[in-house]
């Protein structure tokens, strides 16, 4: 099977798909809730927060949905930036949620000011949605400073799509007052996909508490899903195997810690946009705001990218990623996240460049 070095799902060390054959245990006895429990503390640990951890058997968008049904009362702003992003207005509105969009051109980020402006112009929205790393156009949104405006406006709370930035990019939930995060398996945790994570504040779990019947529907109910978390379990049947690789990498992770995982990162990002501009390439992001996990790089030579990534794949067992919908073959995207080293980047612009010699 080819080597990925696409936006997700990313590479999976052996080990990890290993310790999914650990022998199957039932998830209503003591020995899930020892793991369970140890895997909702080690979340919290590289999370950065105090707060409940929630665990969904489901991917992230599932998670998206839960966010959106037990937190929003009257409105939701959705920061669309980029398809994905433009994508949970969709299933806002699918959930018989009100939501409103702060629109953007594609490849630019989200900018603090702008929320605050609509903010200010719009007090019925008592919900913001973010999406900090835009998968489709490499575009990484400064998370900080937007939570720092949505402080501002204190029946307002944020919610933030971090698919493609945690693990990836400096995330720190309690210190940056943020209300929930959520994220899936496969993409800078670097682990098979099938499950999907949310840290909920207090407020959150509030805003669920007094959501009108109806809004939140049955599996993605956070009021349920809590009555089992006291106690180290799901309401919902997990997905037990997965777990057992979750709880391995995380003990990775930690060793390796936070900090050196986000310095790794922005070194395979940089190792990336250094080789676009040493052969006249531009970036599709925003100057600035370019993604630590994928870089979307415009194809300014008129290559076929298709082809490239065809030779790439049966010469060197590698591959990338075209352009998102609209933009395919107008750009290429580089997947430089989870567990891949600088060194493996390295190899990958090599090959390529062979290729490209080759054109």
């Amino acid at each position: 099977m080819p080597k990925l070095f696409i936006p997700g799902p990313t590479e999976v060390y052996p080990e990890l798909l290993a310790a999914q054959t650990h022998p199957m245990i039932g998830h209503r006895g003591k020995g899930y809730a020892t793991l369970h429990e140890g895997i909702e503390k080690k979340l919290q640990q590289v999370m950065f927060t105090k707060n409940r951890v929630f665990i969904g058997t489901c991917s992230a968008t599932g998670m998206i949905e839960a966010a959106l049904r037990n937190a929003v009362k009257n409105k939701v702003l959705v920061c669309a930036n980029g398809f994905f992003a433009k994508k949970w207005a969709t299933v806002a509105k699918q959930c018989g949620i009100p939501a409103v969009t702060l629109d953007y051109e594609l490849g630019k980020a989200v900018k603090a000011a702008d929320v605050e402006k609509r903010l200010q112009e719009d007090s019925t929205i008592d919900a913001v949605m973010l999406t900090h790393s835009e998968t489709s156009t490499g575009v990484l949104s400064p998370l900080k400073e937007i939570a720092a405006v949505v402080k501002k406006f204190p029946n307002v709370v944020l919610l933030v799509d971090t698919v493609s930035s945690f693990a990836a990019a400096e995330i720190r939930v309690d210190e940056w007052g943020i209300d929930l995060i959520l994220f899936g398996m496969q993409k800078a945790l670097a682990l098979p996909p099938g499950l999907a994570f949310a840290s909920v504040s207090p407020e959150i779990m509030q805003r669920s508490a007094n959501q009108p019947e109806g809004r939140k529907g049955h599996y993605f109910d956070f009021m349920i899903w809590e009555k089992d978390a006291v106690k180290f379990n799901t309401s919902i049947t997990p997905a037990v195997s997965l777990l057992f690789a979750l709880d391995k990498q995380l003990d990775n992770i930690l060793r390796e810690g936070m900090e050196n995982r986000w310095q790794k990162h922005l070194k395979m990002q940089q190792m990336a946009q250094d080789w676009a501009a040493a052969h006249g390439l531009t970036y599709f992001s925003e100057e600035g705001y370019h993604s630590p996990g994928v870089s979307v790089i415009n194809n300014d030579k008129g290559w076929n990218i298709g082809e490239i990534n065809k030779k790439l794949e049966a010469e060197y067992n590698m591959v990338i990623a075209n352009g998102y919908k609209d933009l395919k073959e107008k750009c290429f995207r580089i997947g430089h996240m989870g567990d891949h080293q600088p060194e493996d980047i390295a190899e990958l612009l090599g090959d390529l460049d062979k290729i490209i010699a080759s054109l």
